[in-house]
């Protein structure tokens, strides 16, 4: 009777080792990935309320010429004009590239240049003020205008 009672146990175990006796890993899967394109954001965000007394002025253009797509950031001035300490542009271009610029006390008809491109380019200025703030007075999307509307780039 002992016999058989051990007999079962012996066949768990013979069953065991006999299914642990051949150690081959499980194949490798692997999962295709493909890389996302980075994508601008060139989605403008509402500006900064700039109190009164240091309301300012900024004009954004971008050259026609296709060969020089550069952008033209120039202060106007304003009430805020002798309490501005620095004007900063940034341009996050069509194909993702950012650039930025500053100017120091920027005065009237101070001027940031940078480049361009042929597509529509996003342009954030941030204003710094005496007391340390710094508002974003301009959050535009910049296109290129060609001069000759038929031609395609």
């Amino acid at each position: 009777m002992r016999a058989i009672a051990v007999l079962p146990v012996i066949f768990v175990a013979a069953l065991l080792v006999a299914g642990c006796s051949t150690l081959t890993p499980p194949p490798a899967t692997t999962v295709p990935t493909t890389a996302m394109p980075s994508v601008p954001d060139l989605v403008p965000q509402p500006t900064s309320v700039v109190p009164p007394y240091y309301n300012v002025s900024v004009q954004v253009l971008k050259n026609t010429v296709s060969i020089d797509p550069y952008i033209v950031v120039t202060f106007n001035g304003g009430q805020g004009l002798g309490f501005a300490t620095l004007m900063q542009a940034t341009v996050i271009r069509s194909d993702g590239t950012k650039e930025s610029k500053s100017a120091i006390k920027p005065a009237i008809n101070t001027e940031i240049i940078l480049d361009g491109t042929t597509r529509t380019d996003r342009v954030i200025v941030n204003v710094s003020f005496v007391d340390g703030s710094t508002y974003t007075v301009r959050d535009v999307l910049v296109p290129f205008q060609n001069i000759n509307p038929t031609a395609a780039y």
